[in-house]
């Protein structure tokens, strides 16, 4: 239900919140593109899947009108195990099973809990990458890209008075060399943490899609409504109104690392060329998400998706917390 500019948006104030869920999270490109990853082989949204994926199977939801994904059970087949295996777990016992109910127990920041990675996560901000001289700038694959960096660096070339000191024949070797210089082989250990990143991207998503399609269903019997075909075309008229309505600054950047951690992906293997539509379609979203003011909603408020946005994140926040409280 949550198009990509909700989940972007989601994922991208996450990370820059500062909270539990940023201080687990040390690469942010991983994180954010496994914010999207169950929306990739369903086969709306990127083009070119030759064996689409049911919504059942990538979002681990029963078929009904208003699915609700199952996100604690993503949680439980695939985050857990992974922060065990890095040792981002001190000890989180079988109390703390999610059951396979809508949110998922994670991580906390203190002596219990999530083992924090701030010491060596790439920073997220408005450059979208290491600041030159930092000593993270050789890690900087770990950082997604940023529209507003994007702007500064081509802008430049539009003015009437810039001068290139390059053959433009020569510009596609260019790219591929650019692409070629960071690729490097990750350790296992570098792997298996980028892989926890991207797992715990998804299960935001999943948790999303749960908390928004709850509250949908929530607002139908409140009202004594059936679903329906007008009601499914005013809901998501409306959704897309209120995407366009976030900033945007965040989104996945193609990287060789970003597409070998795609490819240990646990739950199923995502093929390169996938990864790469994603990366255009995401920065697409970005690039003409122009925020509105004064959306005429139809079905819904703006009161209705200010409070659930807040609440997706909030409980992402929470869940994340909850094993240091135990």
């Amino acid at each position: 239900m949550p198009s990509w500019n909700i989940h972007i948006a989601h994922a991208e104030r996450l990370l820059k919140g500062g909270g539990s869920v940023a201080r687990a999270v040390r690469d942010g490109n991983a994180f954010l593109f496994g914010n999207l990853i169950p929306d990739i082989y369903v086969g709306y949204m990127v083009p070119g899947v030759v064996r689409p994926v049911p919504y059942r199977v990538t979002h681990f939801a029963k078929p009904e009108h208003i699915p609700k994904p199952r996100a604690g059970e993503f949680f439980d087949a695939y985050v857990r195990p992974l922060a065990r295996e890095c040792g981002l777990l001190d000890a989180l016992g079988d109390d703390c099973a999610t059951g396979g109910g809508v949110g998922a127990p994670g991580f906390a920041s203190g002596a219990s809990g999530f083992v924090g990675a701030d010491s060596d996560r790439a920073p997220v901000g408005p450059t979208g990458s290491a600041a030159a001289g930092d000593p993270a700038l050789e890690r900087s694959w770990r950082a997604p890209a940023s529209l507003a960096a994007e702007v500064a660096h081509v802008s430049p070339a539009h003015t009437p008075t810039f001068e290139w000191d390059f053959d433009v024949a020569e510009t596609a070797a260019c790219q591929r060399d650019a692409f070629a210089t960071s690729r490097r082989a990750l350790s296992r250990d570098e792997l298996r943490r980028s892989l926890f990143d991207m797992v715990l991207g998804t299960w935001v998503h999943l948790l999303a899609d749960c908390t928004w399609n709850q509250a949908v269903s929530d607002l139908i019997d409140a009202r004594g409504e059936q679903p329906s075909r007008d009601f499914r075309i005013k809901k998501q008229g409306d959704f897309d109104l209120f995407g366009k309505s976030l900033e945007l600054d965040l989104m996945p950047r193609l990287t060789p690392q970003l597409i070998e951690v795609a490819a240990a992906f646990p739950q199923y293997e995502i093929d390169a060329a996938s990864v790469s539509a994603t990366c255009a379609i995401a920065h697409e979203t970005v690039r003409t998400n122009h925020p509105v003011t004064g959306a005429a909603y139809r079905l819904l408020d703006e009161e209705f998706f200010s409070r659930v946005f807040a609440e997706v994140n909030a409980r992402a926040e929470r869940e994340m917390e909850y094993a240091g409280t135990r």
